[in-house]
C-alpha cells in the first residue's frame, strides 16, 4: 500500500511536468545491483516502473560495470541520452567507475543515485548531479578534479526503519528518486553550473522525504 502511494506521487508529478502529446521521456536508466544481486532486488520494482513508462533501462550486477560503460558512451554519442545510473551497495561504487569511463569515452552523466556505496565516491567531472544515500553502512560522494557536480549526500542512519539492506526497497525513497529520474530525462544533460555547489549532508531522513 505505501509503495502504491508514493508511487501515485510520482506518477501525479509526471503529469503535471510532462507537455501535452509528450512521448517517452529520452535516454537510458542503468541499475546496478550489490553483491551476487542477492541484497538489491528492491531495484527491480525501479525496473518496472521505468518499463511501465516505456524508458529504456538495463538491470545488471556492479561487476558488468565497465562493459554497461562503453554501451553507455555509445549511446550517449548517438543521441541517446541523457543516461542515469543507481545503484546499490557495490552497484553504488560500480555507477563511479561506469562514469569514470564515460568521461574517457567523451560521454556525460545526467544523474548518479547511490544507496550505501562503500567507501566515499570520487565523482568525475562528466557527472552533472549526484543523490548519496548513506548510513551506518556506506560512505559519501565528493567531487573529483575538475568536477563542479551538485552533490547532495543524505544520511539515513537516524531512520531506524531505513537500514544498508533495505535502502532500495524504501517506497519513500523510491517515490523521490523515481522523479528524480524522470526530471533529468526530461530536462536532458545539461552543464555543470558555473558556481560549484555544496553537498549536503543530513543527520537525519528528513531531506529524503
Amino acid at each position: 500500500m505505501m509503495r502504491t502511494f508514493w508511487l501515485a506521487i510520482v506518477f501525479a508529478v509526471g503529469l503535471i511536468f510532462a507537455p501535452a502529446g509528450a512521448q517517452a521521456a529520452p535516454g537510458h536508466v542503468y541499475l546496478l545491483k550489490g553483491l551476487a544481486n542477492v541484497f538489491s532486488t528492491g531495484l527491480d520494482n525501479y525496473a518496472a516502473e521505468l518499463n511501465r513508462r516505456h524508458i529504456p533501462v538495463t538491470v545488471a550486477n556492479h561487476s558488468e560495470a565497465a562493459g554497461l560503460a562503453i554501451e553507455a558512451a555509445r549511446l550517449y554519442k548517438a543521441g541517446k541520452g541523457p543516461i542515469v545510473i543507481v545503484g546499490h551497495s557495490l552497484g553504488g561504487a560500480a555507477s563511479t567507475q561506469m562514469a569514470e569511463i564515460m568521461q574517457q569515452q567523451g560521454a556525460k552523466v545526467a544523474l548518479i543515485v547511490n544507496y550505501g556505496p562503500p567507501g566515499n565516491q570520487v565523482i568525475p567531472a562528466n557527472v552533472a548531479r549526484v543523490v548519496n544515500y548513506y548510513g551506518v553502512v556506506g560512505g559519501i560522494a565528493v567531487r573529483g578534479p575538475g568536477s563542479r557536480t551538485a552533490i547532495t549526500n543524505v544520511n539515513l542512519s537516524a531512520d531506524p526503519n531505513i537500514n544498508h539492506f533495505n535502502m532500495d526497497k524504501s517506497p519513500r525513497l523510491e517515490a523521490k528518486t523515481m522523479a528524480q529520474i524522470l526530471a533529468a530525462l526530461r530536462s536532458g544533460h545539461r552543464a555543470a553550473p558555473k558556481v560549484a555547489a555544496t553537498s549536503q549532508h543530513s543527520a537525519s531522513a528528513t531531506p529524503a522525504q
